[in-house]
């Protein structure tokens, strides 16, 4: 549609036509004005003279000023004439005047073809999302998603954004345990004369909390040069998340000695993470593929007071292997500095390694291994080794697209405040999510998230689990 300003026409013609035809042979356009009218319109456009057919549904137009098969040929004329503002107005009033799903689709698209010929590349995506609404076939739907990608590939600006909210019976994290056993006193206890080792209690804040998670990610991107092997965007994020805790974890907070706990409620868990940046990516460098250096700046607040500031610097090396295969490496830093007391400056060095395969069966599979080293204080620096594998299915299963995710971790610290010998984190992650297709609005679907998280460490007081469950929504393109 978008490959040049008459691939729209052509095809919508056929269209403005059979529409057409059929509205007038059945009402025509009032009582001194055959129906021939319009046909002799339509005949003027395919035949290539749209000035013609300008003046002929202009003309149906000031007796019927709501016909939509005027409306139609009069928005294809004036784009055939390269008005592109009145053809996108026209086309516009077209889609008010429409009564079934496939006038209104046909009219949106052309609005949007208009709109991305003016360059109004965010309005063009807004009239193809709302074209969205309207697909009747298959067909309809691979012509709006293909129009969309390439509209989005034009626009400088790119906005991603999606909200959940999800139940979960361990909204922070929390241990699962209010005690724990301190300086190895699990080994101390079978030691005689040793056996009345201090036992730890975990406060109530961080213990294990249900409740309701209400989340929403924002993130942006503007595109400031570009060519044939490189391309610089500015960046922006910014992610929000607050809490309503369950009867039974609030209670167990206002049970809390300590008058400070006493007063927490869910709010008070609420967190807000800002960050800008600048990402170059060129496709000439490296033999393997395109190399992208991203650096950020960022800053995270725990409710009304900022925790930290930090700055990323990332380098990735991507690797097409073949039409099927992906591969990519990236290495990460993450330099951390603490405002406020209670927490400690850090420098994190991240290496994630990644495989994407698209089988047989189009399904894709993705396989990843990655390696942290964060060097913080004696009780914070540790080293992780992960793996993880994500499928996604191809074929929707009851008109639902799902994807399943596994991940293992493990954490190991040298050093850790409640126990002799360090402390060791195991953790596995599965998780499944379902976008439901067979419901759409502006190219929107419902989804589901499910997630099931397990973590076992030597220091019991950060032993946790947890099962959440997030209903949000997705884009279709």
């Amino acid at each position: 549609m978008f490959d040049s300003s008459t691939k729209i026409t052509l095809i919508l013609r056929k269209v403005a036509a059979v529409i057409g035809l059929c509205l007038y042979a059945s009402t025509g356009v009032g009582q001194d004005q055959p129906p021939k009218l319009q046909a002799q319109a339509e005949e003027a456009l395919v035949g290539g003279n749209p000035t013609k057919a300008t003046e002929l549904t202009q003309q149906i137009l000031s007796i019927d000023p709501d016909s939509y098969a005027a409306l139609f040929v009069l928005g294809l004329a004036q784009a055939d004439l390269g008005e592109h503002r009145a053809a996108a107005n026209a086309a516009a009033k077209a889609y008010r005047a429409a009564v079934n799903d496939q006038e209104k689709l046909q009219a949106a698209r052309l609005v949007a073809g208009s709109r991305f010929q003016l360059g109004h590349y965010a309005r063009s995506e807004i009239w193809l999302r709302r074209a969205a609404n309207h697909i009747q076939s298959e067909d309809d739907a691979e012509a709006v998603v293909r129009e969309y990608a390439r509209a989005a590939r034009a626009n400088p600006l790119s906005i991603e954004f999606n909200a959940t909210v999800a139940p979960s019976d361990n909204v922070n994290g929390g241990a699962e345990d209010d005690e724990f056993l301190l300086d190895g006193a699990e080994v101390f206890n079978v030691i005689p004369g040793l056996e009345d080792i201090e036992v730890g209690r975990v406060p109530e804040n961080q213990r294990a909390l249900s409740g309701i998670s209400y989340a929403a990610r924002m993130r942006l991107g503007y595109r400031i040069n570009a060519g044939d092997t490189h391309a610089t965007r500015l960046t922006g994020y910014l992610s929000g998340e607050t809490f309503t805790l369950s009867q039974e974890s609030q209670d167990l907070l206002d049970s809390s000695p300590d008058p400070d706990i006493q007063d927490l409620d869910g709010a008070d868990f609420a967190t807000l993470t800002a960050e800008v940046g600048i990402t170059h990516e060129r496709s000439s460098i490296s033999p393997l593929g395109p190399i992208r250096a991203s650096l950020n700046f960022g800053t995270f607040w725990n409710t009304d007071e900022r925790i930290v500031d930090y700055r990323d610097v990332i380098l990735q090396q991507v690797m097409p292997i073949d039409s099927r295969n992906v591969a990519s490496v990236q290495a990460s830093v993450r330099d951390q500095r603490a405002r406020v007391d209670g927490f400690v400056d850090t420098v994190t060095y991240d290496v994630v390694t990644s495989l994407s395969r698209v089988l047989s069966t189009d399904d894709v599979l993705r396989l990843n291994i990655a390696y942290r080293f964060r060097d913080a204080d004696e009780n914070n620096t540790y080293d992780e080794y992960r793996s993880g594998v994500t499928y996604r299915f191809a074929q929707p299963v009851w008109n639902t697209s799902w994807s399943t995710s596994m991940q293992f971790a493990f954490r190991d610290y040298d050093q850790f405040l409640t126990t002799i010998d360090g402390r060791q984190d195991r953790t596995v992650t599965l998780g499944a999510s379902a976008v439901f297709e067979d419901i759409t609005y502006f190219g929107f679907s419902p989804s589901m998230d499910i997630f099931a998280t397990r973590t076992v460490s030597t220091a019991e007081e950060n032993t946790s689990s947890a099962v959440q469950i997030g209903f949000g929504v997705t884009s279709n393109f």
